[in-house]
Protein backbone atom coordinates (compact mmCIF):
# COMPACT_ATOMS: atom_id res chain seq x y z
CA UNK A 1 0.00 0.00 0.00
CA UNK A 2 1.42 3.49 -0.78
CA UNK A 3 2.06 5.71 2.18
CA UNK A 4 -0.87 8.38 2.79
CA UNK A 5 0.25 11.78 1.34
CA UNK A 6 -1.22 13.83 4.26
CA UNK A 7 2.33 12.09 6.07
CA UNK A 8 4.63 12.68 3.05
CA UNK A 9 7.47 15.04 3.78
CA UNK A 10 7.14 18.37 2.93
CA UNK A 11 10.00 19.28 0.46
CA UNK A 12 12.73 22.46 1.90
CA UNK A 13 15.93 24.04 -0.44
CA UNK A 14 18.33 25.34 1.81
CA UNK A 15 20.47 27.56 -0.24
CA UNK A 16 24.29 28.45 0.82
CA UNK A 17 25.78 31.54 -1.45
CA UNK A 18 29.03 31.38 -3.22
CA UNK A 19 30.42 33.96 -0.43
CA UNK A 20 34.42 32.89 -2.02
CA UNK A 21 34.58 31.85 -5.60
CA UNK A 22 35.50 28.04 -5.61
CA UNK A 23 34.33 24.82 -4.34
CA UNK A 24 37.72 24.24 -2.25
CA UNK A 25 36.89 27.66 -0.52
CA UNK A 26 33.60 26.94 0.99
CA UNK A 27 34.39 27.19 5.43
CA UNK A 28 34.63 23.17 6.49
CA UNK A 29 32.71 25.16 9.58
CA UNK A 30 29.61 26.22 7.73
CA UNK A 31 29.33 22.77 6.19
CA UNK A 32 29.90 21.53 9.59
CA UNK A 33 26.95 23.68 11.03
CA UNK A 34 24.82 23.67 8.38
CA UNK A 35 24.68 19.72 8.37
CA UNK A 36 24.23 19.49 12.10
CA UNK A 37 20.31 22.22 11.51
CA UNK A 38 20.22 19.58 8.05
CA UNK A 39 19.89 16.30 9.73
CA UNK A 40 17.26 17.74 12.74
CA UNK A 41 15.17 19.24 10.01
CA UNK A 42 14.98 15.63 7.90
CA UNK A 43 13.15 14.19 10.49
CA UNK A 44 9.90 16.34 9.62
CA UNK A 45 11.25 17.94 6.13
CA UNK A 46 13.07 16.23 2.92
CA UNK A 47 15.89 18.63 2.82
CA UNK A 48 18.32 19.31 -0.34
CA UNK A 49 20.90 21.71 -0.04
CA UNK A 50 21.54 24.70 -3.06
CA UNK A 51 24.68 26.85 -3.83
CA UNK A 52 23.56 29.87 -5.82
CA UNK A 53 25.18 33.82 -5.45
CA UNK A 54 23.95 36.25 -2.77
CA UNK A 55 21.68 38.19 -5.06
CA UNK A 56 19.82 35.33 -6.50
CA UNK A 57 19.53 33.30 -3.10
CA UNK A 58 17.68 36.75 -1.75
CA UNK A 59 15.48 36.86 -5.14
CA UNK A 60 14.86 33.33 -4.10
CA UNK A 61 13.82 34.04 -0.16
CA UNK A 62 11.30 36.41 -1.55
CA UNK A 63 8.87 34.16 -3.56
CA UNK A 64 6.56 31.39 -2.60
CA UNK A 65 9.31 28.75 -3.43
CA UNK A 66 10.07 26.62 -0.15
CA UNK A 67 13.27 28.05 0.39
CA UNK A 68 16.20 28.65 3.55
CA UNK A 69 18.96 29.99 3.95
CA UNK A 70 20.83 31.01 7.11
CA UNK A 71 23.65 33.76 8.16
CA UNK A 72 21.10 36.48 6.59
CA UNK A 73 21.09 39.81 8.22
CA UNK A 74 18.27 41.09 9.35
CA UNK A 75 16.63 44.64 8.29
CA UNK A 76 13.15 46.18 8.08
CA UNK A 77 12.51 45.31 4.42
CA UNK A 78 13.65 41.93 4.24
CA UNK A 79 11.07 41.24 7.44
CA UNK A 80 8.84 42.07 5.60
CA UNK A 81 9.79 39.79 2.60
CA UNK A 82 11.22 36.55 4.39
CA UNK A 83 10.68 34.60 7.88
CA UNK A 84 13.49 35.25 9.94
CA UNK A 85 14.58 33.07 13.42
CA UNK A 86 14.54 34.49 16.44
CA UNK A 87 17.84 33.48 17.37
CA UNK A 88 21.05 34.96 15.49
CA UNK A 89 22.46 31.58 13.46
CA UNK A 90 25.77 33.32 14.02
CA UNK A 91 27.38 36.50 15.02
CA UNK A 92 30.45 38.06 13.67
CA UNK A 93 32.96 40.37 13.75
CA UNK A 94 31.57 44.02 12.43
CA UNK A 95 32.63 45.42 8.62
CA UNK A 96 35.26 48.15 8.95
CA UNK A 97 36.49 51.02 6.60
CA UNK A 98 39.21 49.89 4.11
CA UNK A 99 41.63 52.53 2.06
CA UNK A 100 45.00 53.16 0.65
CA UNK A 101 47.14 53.99 4.00
CA UNK A 102 47.97 57.27 2.78
CA UNK A 103 44.05 57.95 2.73
CA UNK A 104 43.41 57.40 6.67
CA UNK A 105 46.87 57.88 7.72
CA UNK A 106 45.11 61.07 9.45
CA UNK A 107 41.96 59.56 10.69
CA UNK A 108 41.63 58.16 14.63
CA UNK A 109 41.22 54.21 15.04
CA UNK A 110 37.16 54.65 15.32
CA UNK A 111 35.64 56.96 11.75
CA UNK A 112 32.12 57.91 11.69
CA UNK A 113 31.09 57.11 8.20
CA UNK A 114 28.52 60.50 8.51
CA UNK A 115 31.42 62.07 8.73
CA UNK A 116 33.26 60.96 6.00
CA UNK A 117 30.55 61.57 4.00
CA UNK A 118 30.37 65.13 4.78
CA UNK A 119 33.49 65.38 4.12
CA UNK A 120 33.37 63.86 0.80
CA UNK A 121 35.31 60.98 0.63
CA UNK A 122 33.92 58.31 -2.03
CA UNK A 123 32.70 54.62 -1.27
CA UNK A 124 31.70 51.81 -3.16
CA UNK A 125 29.25 49.85 -2.23
CA UNK A 126 27.08 46.04 -2.82
CA UNK A 127 24.40 46.29 -4.48
CA UNK A 128 23.31 42.28 -2.94
CA UNK A 129 23.96 43.31 0.69
CA UNK A 130 22.78 45.34 3.91
CA UNK A 131 24.78 48.18 5.44
CA UNK A 132 22.16 47.89 8.06
CA UNK A 133 22.33 51.09 10.56
CA UNK A 134 24.30 52.86 7.15
CA UNK A 135 22.04 52.11 4.69
CA UNK A 136 19.78 55.72 4.90
CA UNK A 137 22.71 57.15 5.43
CA UNK A 138 24.42 55.94 1.90
CA UNK A 139 21.00 56.38 0.57
CA UNK A 140 21.53 60.41 0.94
CA UNK A 141 25.12 60.28 -0.43
CA UNK A 142 24.25 58.29 -3.90
CA UNK A 143 26.43 60.98 -5.28
CA UNK A 144 30.00 59.94 -3.86
CA UNK A 145 28.85 55.90 -3.95
CA UNK A 146 29.52 53.91 -6.49
CA UNK A 147 27.59 50.57 -6.77
CA UNK A 148 28.81 47.12 -7.42
CA UNK A 149 26.20 44.64 -8.78
CA UNK A 150 26.17 41.24 -10.38
CA UNK A 151 28.08 37.74 -9.80
CA UNK A 152 31.26 38.49 -8.06
CA UNK A 153 31.00 41.45 -6.66
CA UNK A 154 32.44 41.06 -3.32
CA UNK A 155 36.03 39.81 -5.23
CA UNK A 156 35.61 43.45 -7.40
CA UNK A 157 34.84 45.61 -3.81
CA UNK A 158 38.73 45.91 -2.48
CA UNK A 159 40.47 46.41 -6.24
CA UNK A 160 38.93 49.42 -6.56
CA UNK A 161 40.68 50.66 -3.71
CA UNK A 162 44.11 49.50 -5.02
CA UNK A 163 42.82 51.22 -8.95
CA UNK A 164 42.15 54.25 -6.62
CA UNK A 165 38.72 54.20 -8.26
CA UNK A 166 37.12 55.16 -4.62
CA UNK A 167 38.23 56.08 -1.64
CA UNK A 168 36.97 54.08 0.45
CA UNK A 169 35.15 50.67 0.93
CA UNK A 170 33.00 48.99 4.17
CA UNK A 171 33.97 45.12 4.22
CA UNK A 172 34.93 42.34 6.56
CA UNK A 173 38.29 41.72 6.76
CA UNK A 174 38.38 38.17 5.87
CA UNK A 175 36.74 39.13 2.51
CA UNK A 176 39.67 41.68 1.92
CA UNK A 177 42.54 39.07 2.81
CA UNK A 178 40.85 36.66 0.98
CA UNK A 179 40.44 38.84 -2.85
CA UNK A 180 43.66 40.24 -2.47
CA UNK A 181 47.30 38.93 -2.12
CA UNK A 182 48.97 39.58 0.97
CA UNK A 183 51.39 42.28 -1.46
CA UNK A 184 48.32 43.93 -2.19
CA UNK A 185 46.38 43.95 1.66
CA UNK A 186 49.47 45.33 2.83
CA UNK A 187 48.73 48.70 0.85
CA UNK A 188 45.83 49.18 2.78
CA UNK A 189 44.52 50.20 6.28
CA UNK A 190 41.46 50.33 8.21
CA UNK A 191 39.84 51.61 10.65
CA UNK A 192 36.77 50.70 13.29
CA UNK A 193 32.96 52.26 12.29
CA UNK A 194 31.64 53.97 15.10
CA UNK A 195 28.08 53.85 14.20
CA UNK A 196 28.62 49.61 14.42
CA UNK A 197 28.16 47.54 17.35
CA UNK A 198 31.30 45.52 17.72
CA UNK A 199 29.40 42.18 16.62
CA UNK A 200 27.19 41.72 13.28
CA UNK A 201 23.82 39.03 13.14
CA UNK A 202 23.43 36.73 10.93
CA UNK A 203 20.10 34.49 11.25
CA UNK A 204 17.97 32.13 9.07
CA UNK A 205 15.72 33.07 7.33
CA UNK A 206 13.10 31.42 4.77
CA UNK A 207 10.67 32.75 2.08
CA UNK A 208 6.96 33.48 3.31
CA UNK A 209 4.96 29.92 2.92
CA UNK A 210 3.31 28.14 4.92
CA UNK A 211 6.44 25.41 4.85
CA UNK A 212 8.76 28.65 5.53
CA UNK A 213 6.96 29.07 8.54
CA UNK A 214 7.25 25.42 10.55
CA UNK A 215 10.93 25.20 9.15
CA UNK A 216 11.46 28.59 11.31
CA UNK A 217 9.28 27.31 14.03
CA UNK A 218 11.31 24.07 14.20
CA UNK A 219 14.61 25.59 14.16
CA UNK A 220 13.96 28.10 17.20
CA UNK A 221 13.01 24.79 19.08
CA UNK A 222 16.27 23.28 17.87
CA UNK A 223 18.29 26.66 18.70
CA UNK A 224 17.00 26.83 22.41
CA UNK A 225 17.46 22.90 22.63
CA UNK A 226 20.61 21.39 24.63
CA UNK A 227 21.54 19.34 21.59
CA UNK A 228 22.34 22.66 19.52
CA UNK A 229 24.44 24.36 21.89
CA UNK A 230 27.44 22.43 21.39
CA UNK A 231 27.25 23.23 16.89
CA UNK A 232 26.79 26.36 17.94
CA UNK A 233 29.40 27.48 19.98
CA UNK A 234 32.00 25.06 17.90
CA UNK A 235 31.20 26.88 15.01
CA UNK A 236 31.85 30.50 16.58
CA UNK A 237 35.18 28.72 18.30
CA UNK A 238 36.16 26.95 14.48
CA UNK A 239 35.65 30.52 12.91
CA UNK A 240 37.13 32.85 15.60
CA UNK A 241 40.00 33.20 17.90
CA UNK A 242 38.99 31.95 21.56
CA UNK A 243 38.60 35.07 22.99
CA UNK A 244 36.25 36.76 20.18
CA UNK A 245 34.68 33.32 20.22
CA UNK A 246 34.21 33.51 24.05
CA UNK A 247 33.03 37.17 24.19
CA UNK A 248 30.17 36.24 21.34
CA UNK A 249 28.67 32.43 23.44
CA UNK A 250 27.96 35.02 26.49
CA UNK A 251 26.05 36.78 23.84
CA UNK A 252 24.35 33.88 23.51
CA UNK A 253 23.94 33.04 26.53
CA UNK A 254 21.07 36.08 27.05
CA UNK A 255 18.57 34.00 24.55
CA UNK A 256 19.38 30.23 26.48
CA UNK A 257 16.88 29.64 28.85
CA UNK A 258 19.33 28.24 31.71
CA UNK A 259 18.55 24.83 31.54
CA UNK A 260 19.72 24.51 27.87
CA UNK A 261 23.15 26.53 28.17
CA UNK A 262 26.12 24.58 29.51
CA UNK A 263 29.47 25.37 28.46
Amino acid sequence: MLPSLAYAKQAVTILSYEYFLTEEEKSIADERYLAAFTQALSHQFKVEQYTTNAARMLKQLSTQTNVCSFNILKTTQREKQFIFSAMPSSMFLQRRVFGLKETLKDLPEQVSISKLLANKYTFATLTSTSYQELDSMLAMYQHQIMPIIGAGDFSRLAKLLLHKRVDMIIDYDMSVKHFLTPQQYAELDSREIIEYPEFNSGYFACSRTQVGAEVIEQIDALMQSAKMHQPIKQYHYASFQPEVAARIMTIYKTYYKPETYND
